[in-house]
């Protein structure tokens, strides 16, 4: 799928303002439950992105406690059928990006899901996720994932993981943020560096900050391995902002 074939997949609008020391994103389209009482937590769960968005997510929840539920390059099946700490008055946000490397995503044939079959795998099991969550009373916010660079490879997964996340947040109680945008030109192509926010902690000598890894795919700047990272992060910190902003909301 190519990358306007991709935004058009994205219902979710992201509208920016700016305020001195906040950025502000308002996500559209996201659902309540009606009668369900204020959530008190929020559950983390994902992949080496999470991991990395983890550093700044729980000071932007405001009082509402952090359950970190994340692990670099584990799948959603890597986290079904576990105790995870949800409760009835918690907000579950999702962020997988596509992570083929575990037992659970064999292909039965000594390789790994490769292609639709992971979009296919994710389909039902990001379901799952959402049935065990929902069945509590719990809300959930699929996390819309960022493009890769061109030699990293894995475009069509992403877009079809965000088509098919956009797709599940028309169910009552899940809603869609599409953080992954807040990472992107604003054509929705690969950015290595963005323009810094107004407020954010740092910013570049020419008015840019590093968004994205050398390996172009995860947050940190430079070649830092998957994981927190040991510097400033804007791509991390935007990310988190979208997410945080969508649990402002729901």
């Amino acid at each position: 799928m190519n990358i306007a074939r991709q935004r058009r997949h994205r219902s979710t609008v992201i509208a920016s303002t700016y305020a001195v020391g906040c950025l502000i994103v308002a996500v559209a389209g996201c659902s309540s439950f009606p009668g369900r009482a204020t959530s008190d937590n929020v559950v983390f769960v994902g992949d080496s992105l999470a991991d990395q968005t983890a550093q700044f997510l729980p000071t932007m929840i405001g009082s509402r406690s952090f359950t970190p539920q994340f692990f670099p390059a584990t799948a959603p099946c890597d986290w079904l059928g576990k105790d995870l700490g949800i409760t009835t008055k918690s907000i579950v946000a999702i962020s997988f990006t596509g992570n083929s490397i575990t037992p659970c995503m064999s292909d039965g044939g000594g390789g790994f899901l490769q292609g639709q079959a992971v979009v296919d795998k994710y389909r039902s099991d990001v379901a799952a996720l959402i049935a065990e969550a929902r069945g509590v009373g719990a809300q959930v916010v699929l996390v819309g994932q960022p493009v890769r660079a061109d030699k990293v490879g894995g475009n069509d997964i992403v877009a079809g993981l965000n088509a098919v996340y956009v797709e599940f947040a028309k169910q009552d109680g899940v809603s869609f943020a599409d953080a992954g945008a807040a990472v992107e030109n604003v054509d929705g192509t690969f950015a290595v560096a963005l323009p810094c926010l107004p407020g954010e902690q740092e910013c570049g000598p020419y008015g840019n900050n590093v968004v994205r890894s050398d390996d172009g795919l995860h947050f940190c700047p430079g070649s830092a391995p998957p994981g927190p990272c040991a510097v400033y992060s804007s791509g991390a910190f935007r990310f988190a902002q979208v997410i945080a902003d969508a649990i402002s909301t729901t």
